[in-house]
């Protein structure tokens, strides 16, 4: 028997047990051959690692992958669902002799068939990001200290599945993905400012996300430490867009680190523009930081393309609701 779970299941595995230091392997191990079911097996199957309230959330629904259209089945706690794509190595990635999830690679190139545009580039973000959602979080996600995957392995990957489904459409995404965003609303921030005219965003270049910067020696002294990052940056031009959370920097101590952090990067010249939750949430209050941020950058957004235009209202829908959702993944 092997058992292979579909990208449901195997985002959650990712997003709430991997370890959140460790990167998996370039080229995740294949499980060799078609993936064969036993029914009773298949069908009343659940991992160790899966809790009851993670069940809940799934729909009380396990969703499984085989290779043969005879192995389709469907019951009321689990469905396997087949792939007739020849997917590349390192599709898979094995937690046992006889169990595996979907690399990140693969859900990517799988989210393409599930997901419209916006909500992929967004998953995209999280795969290549700081973070990972997980609902059981105060904040609905955990801080990674190394992302799941790549860009560039990402793209390596969607190359060698040049005959799969939703190649296009994942390929598409990939172009608008930035890497090290560490929170879902640091990623709403970079799609909603950089995304193009015609998918909703402002045109603006593309931020250098959660960028490392020395500090002089004045200016490490005001801030306590050697090295800040800046959530979203333009280094050629000295500046840092900072995004603070509902829950971010909180207690006095917080507050007082995170103001000596913003002191330091003005001491080294740099323009720091903040932002806040409430601003994001008001488009009108939203527009008048992402001008500020053109301007800066010697740029200027015309006025008819600002404003709730039915492709922005579009796509600030979206990215809302994946957040609400905690990047939620329903399969057809």
């Amino acid at each position: 028997m092997g058992i292979v779970f579909d990208i449901a299941t195997s985002a959650e595995f990712w997003r709430r047990f991997y370890p959140l230091n460790r990167s998996p392997a370039t080229a995740a191990p294949v499980i060799p051959g078609q993936s064969t079911y036993l029914e009773n097996d298949a069908l009343s199957f659940v991992p160790s690692w899966m809790a009851h309230d993670l069940l809940d959330e799934l729909d009380g629904v396990l969703h499984l992958l085989a290779f043969d259209a005879s192995q389709r089945r469907r019951s009321e706690k689990r469905i396997i669902h087949v792939c007739t794509d020849s997917l590349p190595e390192g599709s898979f990635y094995r937690l046992s002799d006889d169990i595996a999830v979907m690399s990140p690679a693969c859900m990517f190139l799988s989210a393409a068939t599930v997901l419209r545009l916006p909500k992929l580039i967004a998953f995209g973000y999280e795969l290549c990001g700081y973070y990972s959602f997980d609902a059981r979080q105060k904040r609905g996600f955990r801080k990674r200290t190394v992302p799941l995957v790549t860009i560039r392995q990402l793209g390596d990957y969607l190359e060698k599945a040049n005959q799969c489904q939703g190649r296009v459409q994942a390929t598409t995404a990939l172009q608008y993905v930035v890497e090290h965003s560490a929170s879902p609303m640091e990623t709403f921030d970079a799609m909603a400012m950089c995304l193009p005219y015609r998918l909703g965003g402002y045109g603006l270049r593309k931020f250098e996300m959660n960028h490392s910067i020395p500090l002089t020696c004045r200016a490490a002294r005001i801030a306590k430490r050697q090295t800040c990052y800046a959530d979203m940056c333009y280094p050629a031009i000295n500046l840092d867009v900072e995004h603070h959370g509902k829950y971010d920097h909180c207690s006095p101590e917080e507050m007082a680190a995170d103001r000596a952090r913003v002191n330091a990067l003005k001491e080294m010249g740099y323009e720091v523009v903040e932002l806040t939750a409430e601003q994001v949430e008001d488009l009108f209050a939203f527009e008048y930081i992402i001008q500020r941020i053109a301007r800066l950058d010697g740029k200027r957004i015309s006025k008819k393309k600002l404003g709730a235009l039915p492709q922005r209202i579009t796509l600030r829908k979206e990215l809302f609701g994946w957040n609400r959702s905690q990047g939620r993944l329903r399969m057809r």
